[in-house]
């Protein structure tokens, strides 16, 4: 049997609502289901996509991308694949932090031979570290978790 998953974006149909939500499901030849379903995400009129796929090696495609307002300014999001709820692990992660995801410094899957081991994103100041503006990784951990923001440059296996 092949098994396929599909990532959904949802929005808003009610005139003036801006809001949207993401749809983890499961495809086969008998039939399709939702494996997961995230929290509404309010003003989002557009969810976007740096990375889909296992970045987390469980099995289950995860989206390392953005949610932009309805102005076009993009916050990052990073939700791993679940079953029952799609949680924004980056919002856990880094409490506090403001990560710009628009061009030029547009975030990043880090990987090795070995697959994905981070997140880059660009901080904003003022960064809840101290120090100035620029990058910061987030290291991948089992679960689907990501450590707090760090200014070591990871070297994936």
């Amino acid at each position: 049997m092949e098994m396929t998953f599909v990532l959904v974006d949802v929005q808003s149909s009610i005139e003036g609502v801006v809001q949207a939500r993401l749809d983890l499901w499961l495809v086969t030849d008998s039939g399709e289901a939702v494996v997961g379903r995230s929290d509404v995400m309010p003003s989002a009129a557009e969810i976007g996509a740096f990375t889909v796929g296992d970045l987390t090696d469980d099995g289950l495609p995860d989206l390392f991308g953005y949610v932009a307002d309805s102005a076009g300014v993009r916050y990052p999001v990073f939700l791993p694949g679940a079953r029952g709820g799609l949680i924004d692990e980056l919002a856990a992660a880094a409490p506090g932090w403001r990560f710009d995801a628009q061009e030029p410094n547009e975030p990043a899957a880090v990987a090795g031979m070995a697959g994905p081991c981070a997140l880059q994103l660009w901080a904003e100041e003022p960064a809840p570290d101290g120090r100035p503006a620029g990058w910061r990784w987030l290291l991948l951990l089992r679960g689907g978790r990501l450590a707090p923001p760090t200014t070591e440059e990871p070297v994936c296996p």
